[in-house]
């Protein structure tokens, strides 16, 4: 039996080999170059829990994909490299949405745009120090886009096959493109009004329903499979963006390695937040750039105090029993790749 993480640790050899062979075509380019695919390595392998491969890959296996089987009997196969692919998707998505952000931290470490400008100014270069950062940033994950798109190509699958998954892949990246802009352009905005559009393209199109398209697109699964498929991966995509950000505003940054008071400061459009606005609550320094830790316990408390964390965390358990709901219509439960995608539905309940 495969089990998530066994999962996650085929992926993680997927990367790294694919990744090793790209850093020796760069170092023939420019040996200095190098140090970016080693930034590019170095961001997708800190913390990250592969859940958008695993997603692909279980989609795959549920709609009996050729060659279907645990990673380490069938060894890395296309899907694996194809589902991998999309952890360098995410390398590029978030390091350009932390410069954009202004981030703080990223996994509990320093975004890497703030390391580098700290790197640059240690060596003396204080003067170009934040331009650098942001540069050097910019470019790795400009990377991460090209190696993803390389690595999708280079799975192995047939050219027909790659054609058919490919308007799932290209929805998934337009989805979180539209959801970026229009956090962008909202922050702060009274009321957030298109908070849960912006999650919904963020978070649960981008992170969870491109992904089983990609898989299912990939097997070729049958219609009745593909429909249950595509309802899971809708209802869980709505867990998801809504535990996410709850986790944002009330977990702890030491374990969840975010970055809350800068997503305070610069009015982070959520839905939660929404919510509470709409009941009438004042939420307190949201949208103020100079908001304190102090400011931030202000802030959960009149989020708690306004209901919309209970109709948060209620919201999310209806989510999780609707996509159960989706893979025990489908006969998916009592399957490996249905078990492993109800495991990781169950592991968003708040």
């Amino acid at each position: 039996m495969t089990s998530l993480s066994g999962l996650r640790q085929a992926i993680d050899q997927a990367l790294l080999s694919f990744l090793a062979a790209q850093r020796e075509r760069m170092a023939v380019l420019a040996a200095d170059s190098a140090a970016l695919v080693d930034l590019v390595s170095a961001a997708a392998a800190t913390g990250g829990k592969r859940i958008r491969p695993i997603l692909c890959w279980c989609a795959y296996q549920a709609g009996g994909g050729a060659g279907a089987g645990g990673p380490a009997a069938a060894g890395p196969g296309p899907i694996l490299a194809a589902a991998a692919s999309l952890e360098l998707l995410h390398t590029f998505a978030i390091l350009h949405d932390d410069v954009m952000d202004q981030a703080v931290l990223r996994r509990g470490k320093p975004a890497l745009h703030r390391r580098l400008a700290a790197e640059r100014r240690a060596a003396g270069g204080g003067e170009d120090a934040d331009a650098y950062g942001v540069s050097v940033a910019v470019l790795a994950g400009d990377l991460a886009l090209v190696l993803s798109d390389a690595m999708f190509a280079a799975s192995g699958f047939p050219a027909e096959t790659l054609d058919r998954a490919e308007p799932a892949l290209e929805a998934m990246r337009v989805s979180a493109v539209a959801g970026q802009y229009l956090d962008i352009l909202e922050a702060g905005a009274a009321g957030a009004p298109d908070a849960p559009l912006i999650g919904h393209l963020k978070t649960a199109s981008y992170s969870v329903e491109g992904p089983v398209g990609v898989g299912i697109a990939l097997a070729g699964a049958p219609e009745p499979v593909a429909r249950a498929l595509q309802g899971y991966a809708v209802a869980v995509g709505e867990a998801f963006y809504r535990a996410d950000e709850l986790l944002g505003l009330f977990g702890d940054p030491a374990a969840t390695g975010k970055d809350a008071e800068s997503d305070l400061r610069r009015g982070k459009p959520t839905a939660l937040i929404a919510d509470a606005l709409a009941r009438g609550v004042v939420v307190p320094r949201w949208g103020d750039p100079h908001a304190t830790a102090a400011d931030l316990v202000a802030v959960r408390e009149a989020v708690a105090a306004s209901g919309a964390l209970e109709a948060s965390r209620s919201t999310v358990n209806e989510h999780v029993d609707r996509a159960l709901g989706w893979l025990g219509g489908a006969g998916l439960l009592g399957t490996e790749a249905g078990g492993l995608l109800a495991e990781l539905a169950e592991r968003i309940r708040p």
